[in-house]
């Protein structure tokens, strides 16, 4: 008999579940900056970033979106997803679908995740600084 070689395929993540690997990251304490997060701004393009106090939910769902594969905005806004993907109905949408809550009136404030669940009016959603 011959040999037999075997490789394993590496598991297909979703971005929902990749995001779902960072349940409970928060920034680092005083000074000091998480490691995690600073690696999130680093695969998306922002190297640059000294500090995990800034606001990381675009670079969250950036950094989930790119190692799974898919291209984010690879910005820091989260409201430069509101140009990405294919727009929904907040009552069609499914999880793993993106989230976006514009506040105030610059382009820079809002806030990105991805969507858990509908449940009647409430939105249940996964995200990075929230």
């Amino acid at each position: 008999m011959g040999r037999l070689f075997a490789f394993a395929w590496e598991q297909i993540m979703t971005p929902f579940d990749i995001a779902r690997s960072y349940i409970g990251t928060t920034e680092g304490p005083g000074p000091e900056n998480n490691p995690a997060i600073m690696e999130m701004y680093g695969s998306i393009g922002h190297d640059w970033v000294e500090h995990d106090s800034v606001a990381w939910c675009a670079a969250f769902v950036g950094h989930c979106l790119e190692k799974a594969g898919i291209r984010s905005t690879r910005k820091l806004t989260a409201r430069s997803y509101l140009d990405w993907g294919v727009p929904v109905e907040t009552a069609e949408s499914r999880q793993g679908d993106i989230g976006i809550i514009p506040r105030g009136r610059s382009s820079w404030q809002g806030h990105v995740f991805f969507i858990d669940r509908i449940e009647g009016a409430w939105v249940w959603g996964l995200g990075g600084n929230q």
